[in-house]
């Protein structure tokens, strides 16, 4: 199949288009949003994707998920900086990801000592909500 070579005038007609929704679309967004858009594509396009470490074991689940709860809470709790770190990464790439909203929701139900705050505090941070 051959592709078909697209004219200057109308790529820059295209390019425009492209600038006016761009600049549409960001003023329709919370300013937390288009931060966590612009650092999700700054890592895909330099290519900063980190591999994730093995979670813990669970002591309550047989599978272990990050965005399970329970697991969280456990990670939370037992885990140490390497798990921590590994959690971290995670809500990074995704702050408004399903992993974030599991752990959002456990800091808001389960008050531990030091961590709850810390956690929520950094979880706020990344939003860009303070």
């Amino acid at each position: 199949m051959r592709s078909a070579k697209i004219p200057k005038k109308t790529l820059c007609v295209f390019k425009e288009w492209g600038r006016v929704g761009g600049k549409k679309r960001a003023r329709s967004l919370l300013s937390s949003e288009r931060r966590a858009i612009s650092t999700h594509a700054a890592r895909a396009r330099w290519g900063q994707k980190k591999e994730l470490a093995a979670p813990m074991p669970s002591v309550r689940l047989k599978k272990t998920q990050w965005d399970d709860p329970v697991y969280l809470e456990e990670v939370l709790t037992y885990g140490g900086v390497h798990d921590w770190k590994a959690l971290w990464q995670i809500i990074t790439t995704h702050p408004f990801g399903s992993v974030a909203e599991a752990l959002e929701r456990v800091l808001n139900a389960t008050p531990i000592y030091g961590i709850t705050s810390l956690w929520k505090k950094l979880l706020n941070n990344l939003r860009g909500t303070f």
